[in-house]
C-alpha cells in the first residue's frame, strides 16, 4: 500500500511513475496483488484514484478522521473475506472474489491491511516530513518517534539543519 502510494513523488521528473498498465503490474507483481490478471488502461486510472484515497487516510488531521476515510475506502470496496485454497493447496483469507475488478481487490486488501494496522498500532501511518518529500511511510519504531520515510531523507534533514547551525555560528555578532 504504501509502494502504491508513492508512485507519485514529486522529487522525480515526471513526477507520476504510474504511467502505464505494465508499471501497475509490476508493482502488483511485487506483493503478489496480480494473480493471473492483465492490468489495463482503466486499471491505472481507477489505481490512481484508488492511491489518492488512501493517502488521504495517511494525510487525515486526527484519528476520527483518519477512520472515516478507510471506512469509505472499505465500504466502496465491499469487502467480502472468504477461506480458500490457493493453487498450491494452501488455506488463505481472500477479501474479495478473484473474479472482482483489479482495483476492488487491491482495495480489499490495502484497506485491511491499513484497518488492522490502526486498530492494533495506532498513530503509526504518516507522511514524510522533510520537504518536498511527500512520501508516507509506515513508523514501525517502538516509541513512534519516526519522522522521515527513509534515512536519506532524514540525513538531508539533518545536514540542513547541521548547515545552517554553523552559518548561524560563523556570523559575527553585531556590535
Amino acid at each position: 500500500m504504501v509502494d502504491l502510494v508513492n508512485t507519485y513523488d514529486l522529487k522525480c521528473t515526471p513526477p507520476e511513475r504510474l504511467r502505464s498498465a505494465a508499471d501497475l503490474e509490476i508493482l502488483l507483481r511485487r506483493y503478489r496483488m496480480l494473480g493471473t490478471s492483465r492490468a489495463s488502461e482503466d486499471d491505472v486510472r481507477e489505481m490512481r484514484v484508488l492511491r489518492d484515497q488512501i493517502r488521504s487516510v495517511f494525510e487525515a488531521e486526527n484519528e476520527d478522521e483518519t477512520h472515516a476515510r478507510l471506512n469509505r475506502i472499505l465500504a466502496a470496496a465491499d469487502v467480502v473475506p472468504r477461506v480458500a485454497r490457493d493453487r498450491r493447496g494452501e488455506r488463505k483469507i481472500y477479501f474479495a472474489p478473484p473474479e472482482a475488478p483489479l482495483v476492488r481487490r487491491v482495495a480489499c486488501d490495502a484497506g485491511l491491511g491499513m484497518a488492522i494496522m490502526l486498530t492494533n498500532y495506532p498513530n503509526r501511518l504518516k507522511v514524510c516530513a522533510a520537504d518536498p518529500c511527500r512520501n508516507v511511510f509506515i513508523d514501525t519504531t517502538r516509541n513512534r518517534c519516526r519522522r522521515w520515510c527513509s534515512d536519506a531523507c532524514g540525513g538531508r534533514v539533518n545536514m540542513a539543519a547541521h548547515r545552517a547551525r554553523q552559518k548561524a555560528a560563523a556570523r559575527p555578532e553585531p556590535q
